[in-house]
């Protein structure tokens, strides 16, 4: 039997469900393209003799950190746009076991040979790092946002100043919402041990979005409507600077000063 979920976690499920339509209807989630998690730790509880009802399912690339945090967490080969639909056959919750060699399955995996994200290594390699540094991002969200990883290919735009300068340069709200801007991590293999090594150095820098050359975009948030409000204001300075060069000209953008006006105005309190 699954658990009972809380309110609590019932509004998660119903967030991830809506921002998992914004990204379909966006054209960010191909298939069944993309991943997301959300630690809920707190938002779980389950004594240790109900815990032992779920049997462990091993799991490699588990750190002893990761022992008792329970994650929500997307399934493998599921699709972003049905979440909202079909939340326990896309979605599950696990608990990571006492000994991290696996994982509890408490609630949703209903789909048949149902896995977590074969990134779940990855996200939570990154929602460790979160936990660790008592940040209040809970959510790691990865989405492929067209105009961003356009950005990518171009030698003008692609690398981590480069990017920042004409995503700032476009529209001031880019500067306000993402005032560190966009981490920068060079092209690694899909779900490899590298790539959310490097997103979580990225992390560590303070970085909330982090782009993945010539793949896509990760963003972490207090919830997953927050997640995905970043990479959208970021998407839309992408597109402005992209309308600008299909008029053959460079955009003339902010200058320098303005955007570091805009930064000492709405300087981040955290």
């Amino acid at each position: 039997m699954p658990i009972t979920l809380s309110k609590s976690v019932h509004q998660v499920i119903h967030e991830v469900g809506e921002v998992g339509q914004y990204l379909w209807q966006k054209g960010w989630a191909e298939k069944n393209a993309g991943n997301l998690s959300v630690d809920i730790t707190d938002h779980i509880s389950i004594t240790p003799a109900n815990l032992k009802k779920f049997p462990i399912k091993p799991a490699t690339g588990l750190l002893p950190e990761f022992a008792g945090r329970s994650y929500l967490v997307t399934g493998t080969g599921t699709r972003y746009r049905d979440i909202q639909k079909y939340s326990s056959e896309c979605l599950c919750i696990l608990q990571i076991s006492r000994d991290a060699n696996g994982f509890h399955l408490l609630w949703g995996g209903k789909r048949e040979g149902f896995k977590p994200t074969s990134e779940l290594p990855s996200h939570l390699l990154m929602q460790n790092s979160l936990h660790q540094s008592g940040a209040k991002e809970k959510v790691v969200l990865h989405t492929h946002p067209n105009e961003l990883i356009a950005l990518t290919h171009l030698p003008e735009t692609a690398g981590e100043e480069k990017l920042n300068y004409a995503l700032w340069s476009m529209i001031p709200e880019a500067k306000i919402y993402v005032p560190r801007g966009i981490g920068w991590v060079p092209y690694r293999l899909t779900a490899s041990q590298e790539l959310a090594e490097e997103t979580v150095k990225a992390l560590e820098r303070k970085h909330k979005v982090v782009m993945w050359e010539k793949h896509g975009v990760l963003a972490v948030g207090k919830n997953a409507i927050e997640a995905f409000d970043l990479i959208d204001a970021m998407n839309k300075a992408a597109i402005l600077y992209l309308l600008c060069k299909q008029t053959g000209q460079t955009p003339q953008g902010l200058s320098r000063e303005q955007i570091d006006e805009i930064g000492k105005t709405f300087a981040p309190k955290d």
